[in-house]
């Protein structure tokens, strides 16, 4: 009887060390749960992901304006259609910025990110999600998914699929 004491013990502390340790990713990369959530009216999750020229990027960096936060990879049709809308809509708006997080863990290459960001010409931020980590705090099953925040960084809607740029007007519009 002693004896599986002692045994379901070391599962216990074997189970706690081993949550513990999966979870050191996201502190890593500055995800946290306090508080946050993934649906209309949360504050998402808060995450620090580099650009492709290695500079840290946050959503904190960007607060005070209208985000428009894409979760995107390369080889995604319907992601290759969007880029081009959403580069004329940050070009053309001062108070909106488009934050395009790529899955990298699901992509090919880096080199494959970075040649698909100068293939479309574009300006706005790309993060590297290398780990999938930020994908998985936002509950992001297909892509592409596209979150509306407001200046106070506020969900204010997630789009799962491909917009055109009626549909972007129009939901930016109700911002």
């Amino acid at each position: 009887m002693k004896k599986w004491i002692g045994v379901a013990f070391i599962v216990i502390l074997i189970g706690i060390a081993a949550w513990t340790g999966l979870r050191k990713p996201a502190v890593e990369y500055g995800l946290t749960d306090n508080g946050t959530g993934v649906e209309q009216g949360d504050t998402p999750p808060q995450f620090k992901l580099e650009t492709l020229d290695g500079d840290p990027m946050s959503l904190k960096d960007v607060k005070g304006k209208k985000v428009i936060l894409n979760f995107w990879a390369t080889w995604c049709g319907p992601c290759r259609e969007e880029m081009p809308i959403f580069e004329a809509y940050d070009a053309a708006h001062d108070d909106v910025v488009v934050v395009a997080v790529n899955m990298t863990n699901k992509d090919a290459k880096l080199e494959t990110v970075s040649a698909f960001v100068d293939k479309y010409g574009l300006t706005f931020p790309v993060l590297l999600d290398q780990t999938g980590d930020v994908s998985k705090a936002y509950q992001v099953l297909n892509i592409p998914s596209t979150y509306f925040l407001n200046e106070e960084g506020v969900i204010q809607m997630k789009v799962e699929g491909s917009l055109d740029k009626a549909m972007l007007d129009s939901y930016m519009q109700q911002m």
